[in-house]
């Protein structure tokens, strides 16, 4: 698997990637707007130069996100509070939760063929 397949399978997912080279590996992060346009973030390492690492950071985050916690905390921060802003946020939130999910689950499927990141040197791209 090469970090291009990552891009091809986020970007078929709607996810724009941002690839950061760390001491331990990659950091990828994720964005993409929610369903009321709203940009949104998430960040996952990828350890070991292992794809896998990256398919369970994915799953981690996935299974940490709530939705209804996360939308009261966030209108509370806000101080709009009204049930129809509420549920709003909420299907926003459990948009990017399943298509965090949809992600994780293509790169899974890459990942069982493929399970060793080759990292081709700089100045092959340049």
């Amino acid at each position: 698997m090469l970090q291009k397949d990552i891009i091809i399978i986020a970007a078929k997912n709607g996810w724009r990637v941002k690839i950061i080279s760390t001491e331990r590996g990659f950091s990828y992060d994720f964005q993409r707007r929610t369903l009321g346009g709203v940009p949104f973030t998430f960040t996952a390492e990828l350890s070991g130069y292992c794809p896998g690492s990256l398919v369970e950071e994915i799953l981690s985050f996935v299974d940490e996100l709530n939705p209804e916690r996360l939308a009261g905390e966030l209108l509370e921060a806000s101080g709009l509070t009204s049930p129809t802003r509420y549920f709003r946020v909420v299907a926003d939130i459990d948009e990017i939760r399943n298509r965090a999910f949809l992600l994780a689950f293509d790169l899974a499927e890459a990942v069982e063929t493929d399970n060793f990141l080759f990292d081709p040197p700089d100045y092959i791209w340049n």
